[in-house]
């Protein structure tokens, strides 16, 4: 995937308490880059206008608003057609393939106009945007809560954390049965859905979402506004303060801006180590079975709001080494065949240098780790001693070394229903 050059000049800087929002990087609003938007813009496509109300989030490739959206033509009544939606606005540098990318996959699933899996993103529209700094693709979504990934998600019930576990699980079996996988199922890309989001006014919205909060964005030897490449003011993402997260029930898969047909894998994954599917590191294809991975890791982490692989580095040596202290060795078949040269650490600007594979990778000599059940015990204390052994069996059975000796996405739905975690229903 494209990335801005190392070497940009830095132009801009912002203060206060922008530094502990986590905005995006202001230096990529340059050519190439971001889109400028500032709150109370309207952005047109052939049919609609969409009023940006307020910032949902960001990610290396785009930023996501809060819009209302109008419709050009009236309704039967003749009143003005007005919804709510999140806008995603691709940087402009990605490729036409890497921009069309998710929007392919989206189609795919049959998602344009109508919602094909419940826990699956739908696309809602579609259409390209001219900026300063290029063009820009735009996808249209429902408006969606915060993601897994926020200290938010900390305070589920125990009933709400088994049903998002069922959820995915059912929505990866879904993608599967469509030879699709999304390859990048992380804490980050799994969102709730709000409820009645289009019954609610606009006001109740912005409630809903909390205050904005922004600051003008500046040169470093001045005001921003000598730059048309830049929004004026850079907004924090929404806090959603006003939300009862006990209302929450539905979580959806969102971005697929990694995915890829099963039978046509990418040559690596770009998700986190704590979600790296080893076999990847020594030579093996990606699959199915490492969304099985994946998916593993979110059932953990939904249930205890911690990593089941806690790396601390994002070094995929380190992963190995996590895996062989509390999974086993390493397969005596891939002996030999990490790949050095794509995942061994380097130095800036030196290449790989092959290192023999420590002999302990391939030992059953390991020393006590606590096991599965014991750290449920610990961190999932409201599951039952039958739901935490079961829980933990499952988990075993998709996080084994070989993907061929890893349940499908289906298995893993079906274990997830039950009857020994009917009280968390």
């Amino acid at each position: 995937m494209p990335e801005m050059g190392p070497s940009r000049v830095k132009l801009y800087h912002h203060t206060g308490f922008m530094v502990r929002e986590h905005v995006e990087d202001v230096e990529r609003y340059m050519p190439g880059g971001y889109h400028p938007v500032d709150i109370s813009d309207t952005i047109t496509n052939h049919q609609d206008d969409y009023t940006v109300l307020h910032k949902l989030g960001y990610g290396g490739f785009s930023t996501v608003w809060l819009v209302k959206r109008q419709r050009k033509q009236l309704d039967s009544a003749g009143q003005p057609q007005i919804s709510f939606h999140a806008l995603k606005i691709l940087r402009a540098d990605l490729s036409d393939e890497r921009a069309n990318h998710e929007l392919q996959f989206l189609q795919r699933l049959g998602q344009v106009g109508r919602s094909s899996h419940p826990n699956i993103v739908m696309l809602e529209d579609s259409f390209t945007v001219s900026g300063p700094n290029g063009q820009h693709r735009c996808l249209v979504f429902p408006l969606l809560a915060f993601s897994l990934h926020s200290d938010k998600s900390w305070t589920l019930t125990p009933s709400q954390r088994h049903s998002t576990c069922q959820q995915l699980a059912s929505a990866v079996a879904f993608l599967h049965s469509h030879n699709v996988c999304h390859g990048d199922l992380t804490p980050s890309n799994i969102a709730f859905k709000v409820p009645d989001v289009q019954s609610m006014t606009e006001n109740r919205l912005l409630e809903f979402l909390g205050p904005i909060k922004e600051e003008a964005l500046r040169l470093r030897k001045g005001p921003i506004s000598h730059s048309k490449h830049a929004p004026k003011k850079i907004v924090a993402s929404a806090s959603f303060s006003g939300l009862d997260s006990s209302s929450l029930a539905t979580v959806q898969i969102i971005d697929f801006g990694c995915a890829f047909l099963s039978d046509s894998p990418p040559p690596t994954l770009g998700c986190p180590v704590e979600f790296f599917p080893p076999e990847l590191l020594f030579g093996c294809p990606a699959s199915t079975k490492s969304d099985v991975w994946q998916l593993a890791a979110l059932v953990y982490y939904t249930s205890t709001s911690q990593y089941m692989f806690q790396v601390g580095f994002q070094i995929l040596t380190h992963l190995v080494a996590f895996i062989v202290r509390h999974h086993g060795p390493v397969p005596a078949h891939w002996k030999g065949k990490f790949e050095w040269s794509k995942y061994g650490l380097a130095q800036p600007g030196q290449p790989v240098d092959p290192s023999p594979e420590p002999d302990w990778w391939w030992s059953e000599d390991r020393r006590p780790t606590p096991s599965l059940e014991d750290r449920f015990a610990k961190r999932a204390s409201y599951l039952s001693a039958a739901q935490r052994d079961e829980l933990a069996r499952l988990l075993r059975d998709m996080v084994a070394w070989e993907p061929s000796r890893r349940i499908s996405a289906g298995e893993a739905d079906r274990r997830l229903k039950a009857p020994v975690f009917s009280s968390l229903g």
